[in-house]
């Protein structure tokens, strides 16, 4: 027989793909054209010219698809892609997530300069996904916060200021431009009130923040404190997220005390009000206690003692420097925790096929949040395999609703949604018939989730194959490799990679449109796109693909 296999991986994320609705027939799982059009852009000059010379409807799909990378403001996200987004954001680090908080700031503001942003659509998404999911989390690692300095505070003591946050972000359905207008809101919004709960915190636990009840003492401390908040008002940190040296040098200028000689009483004061001044905003009364007792004694010492006052203080300082990382560590893992909690949590559209559920892992997620506990090594392990497994059955939908594209393109092939009892252990099968290849001979293509595999198909039929036939058989067996190849570039010029090793070995028999298998009949894959040599790599860049397109080899050379 002749068959093939690949990998199929997603070099790019198309914003505009939807769920396959379950139950039904090919036709109408196929992406329509206009799902990746829009106004405004089917009539650019030569944006497409290399895609037209596929052939019928799938060069106007490939085409739509492509105009579609020139406007990305003009496109709503759709629910499969935003899904697929947030399950890739859920396993990164929160300084790529911050890194991508940057990039989707500085891409608004060339729009805002009327300067075109660099990346294509596919980029430009999910940056903002990836933003959208950190400021997200941030929010929800904000409000449980607040709910436990609610709960932990003394009788009498007000409770902290609500945050006042707008909702959380759903960029499913949203164009780009407006997204990024609501990431910049919520992130202003949540500057604000991040530093008024740390006013809070500074406010509600005197004792811990604070050295001895000297008036002068106290508003040193609450000037630099509130310079420290109002800079952390009036800036974004995403930068500094994404940059880890940043936060090594703000390390290294936290203030240093002079020789003993030098050190007067009001050095001391000025140093222990700068210190204390630099906890991070997240820093818990807790957080503050070993730095605030460090700087009493070296107050307590500066008079009279100023060589154990200088010790103190450089003890301070490194309490400081060692509670913010504590405090940067324990936020990021609460903001990774409610990050996964929402992309577990999300289900799919009614309709369609559930996404697996994960209720252990969700209650470990809440957890963090509730108690503010990092979780185990072996739980994070735990949630990490559970979101890896749901963002692999999301990756299979979405390669197997491109792939649909890539053979078909059109809306009248005829067929049935393969059937299953859990959608991870679902085989979707499609027999295509390549342009020319008539009724007697096609390709079938089965996605197990992981691999791609084809076979050269024959008709099956009694008695023993004449000359003529098995001549047919060994040509179609030659040119399958061709098809395929073609296949591959539009899959390409999709965002999904499909390179498949093929071996020439001959045809197996069947029947064209078995029990659960999708009949292609359309002879729709035609020309291969001109792409001037030109692919993508995975990583959003553009260069020449030198690779070979597939591979035969004899059937005994396996």
């Amino acid at each position: 027989m002749s068959t093939g296999v690949a990998l199929p991986s997603i070099s790019e994320v198309f914003p505009a793909v939807d769920y396959a609705p379950a139950g039904q027939s090919v036709g109408d799982l196929v992406p329509h054209a206009q799902a990746f059009a829009h106004p405004g852009v089917a009539h650019v000059p030569g944006a497409a010219d290399a895609v037209h010379q596929a052939a019928g409807h799938l060069t106007d799909a490939a085409a739509h698809g492509l105009h579609e990378l020139l406007a990305p403001a003009a496109v709503a996200l759709g629910a499969l892609s935003g899904a697929l987004l947030a399950g890739r954001a859920a396993l990164v680090t929160t300084q790529v997530l911050a890194a991508a908080a940057v990039r989707a700031a500085e891409e608004q503001a060339c729009l805002e300069r009327r300067q075109e942003a660099s990346a294509a659509a596919a980029q430009q998404w999910e940056v903002a996904a990836f933003a959208a999911a950190r400021a997200n989390a941030r929010r929800a690692a904000l409000l449980a916060r607040v709910r436990r300095a609610a709960r932990a505070a003394p009788p009498g003591t007000p409770p902290p200021p609500p945050p006042g946050l707008p909702g959380p972000l759903s960029p499913v359905g949203m164009p780009l431009a407006r997204l990024r207008e609501r990431l910049a809101v919520l992130d202003e919004r949540m500057r604000h009130a991040e530093a008024a709960h740390a006013d809070w915190v500074q406010r509600a636990s005197r004792n811990a923040f604070a050295g001895p009840e000297d008036d002068d003492w106290q508003r040193e401390l609450r000037a630099r404190r509130a310079s420290v908040l109002h800079e952390h008002r009036s800036r974004p940190d995403a930068a500094r997220d994404a940059d880890p040296s940043v936060t090594r040098r703000e390390d290294e200028a936290l203030p240093q005390p002079p020789a003993a000689e030098e050190l007067r009483h009001e050095d001391a004061v000025r140093i222990g009000a700068e210190l204390l001044a630099r906890l991070d905003v997240a820093a818990t009364a807790e957080d503050a206690a070993p730095a605030a007792a460090a700087v009493r004694h070296a107050l307590a010492a500066a008079a009279t003692r100023p060589l154990k006052a200088r010790t103190h203080l450089r003890e301070a300082r490194r309490f400081v420097a060692d509670t913010n990382r504590a405090v940067r560590a324990r936020r990021a893992a609460e903001e990774r925790a409610a990050a996964q909690l929402h992309f577990l949590e999300t289900t799919a559209p009614q309709g369609t096929d559930p996404l697996p559920p994960a209720p252990a892992e969700t209650a470990l997620l809440r957890r963090v949040l509730d108690e503010g506990r990092p979780l185990e090594p072996h739980e994070q392990q735990q949630v990490d395999d559970r979101v890896s497994e749901r963002l692999a059955e999301l990756e299979r939908r979405y390669v197997e609703r491109m792939l649909r594209l890539a053979i078909s393109g059109t809306d009248r092939s005829e067929g049935r949604a393969a059937d299953s009892s859990h959608p991870r252990d679902r085989l979707v099968r499609f027999d295509w018939t390549p342009p020319g290849w008539g009724e007697e001979h096609w390709l079938r293509i089965v996605l197990d989730g992981e691999h791609a595999r084809v076979a050269t198909m024959r008709r099956e039929g009694p008695g023993a194959r004449d000359s003529a036939a098995l001549a047919r058989d060994a040509e179609r067996c030659h040119r399958a490799g061709d098809h395929l190849d073609r296949l591959r570039e539009i899959a390409r010029q999709l965002g999904v990679a499909l390179d498949f090793v093929f071996e020439e070995s001959g045809t197996v028999p069947g029947t064209r449109g078995e029990e659960d298998v999708l009949v292609l009949d359309e002879d729709t894959v035609g020309a291969r796109p001109e792409t001037s040599g030109n692919t993508h790599d995975g990583q959003g860049r553009r260069g020449e693909d030198r690779r070979p397109r597939y591979r035969t080899a004899p059937a005994g050379d396996r």
